[in-house]
């Protein structure tokens, strides 16, 4: 999988599970201490974000990371 389908797929799930969880954007940003903007680049795969930042995006959606991760095939 490349990066840009891996990016965009991982931004689809935090979309998806914030609709199902009732929050806006604005709502989810400020629980991670990010801007509401951050977030909407994150969800539309425009920008790849930290591993700290999807510490604080699974525990602000409280979510597991397999959650996060769906979809995502992984080689072993």
């Amino acid at each position: 999988m490349k990066k840009k389908e891996l990016v965009l797929k991982i931004g689809l799930n935090i979309r998806r599970i914030r609709i199902d969880k009732k929050l806006s954007q604005a709502d989810l940003a400020y629980r991670c201490d990010k801007n509401q903007q951050h977030i909407e680049l994150i969800e539309n795969g425009k920008i790849v974000c930290t591993v700290h930042t999807l510490f604080l995006i699974i525990n602000s959606l409280k979510c597991t990371p397999n959650e996060l991760f769906e979809g995502i095939e992984f080689k072993t």
